[in-house]
């Protein structure tokens, strides 16, 4: 049972990311979390990702702070 479960999640993620969209598969609503999420990774440079880890809050982002 527990196998039949892996092999038809399988599948499923096979069948999302063999779906055309017009554009990148992040952008489509109808796609699991996880695909959205693994192309959009996939698409950013070490900057960007940097970038993301590296935000602070908004309310402590003060003059002082930011520069």
């Amino acid at each position: 049972m527990e196998l039949m479960n892996k092999v038809m999640t399988l599948l499923f993620l096979l069948l999302c990311c063999s779906i055309s969209t017009k554009g990148a598969l992040y952008k489509n609503p109808k796609l699991p979390i996880r695909v959205r999420v693994s192309d959009l990774i996939k698409r950013m440079t070490l900057a960007e990702k940097i970038g993301q880890m590296s935000q602070i809050e908004r309310l402590n982002a003060t003059d002082d702070v930011v520069y």
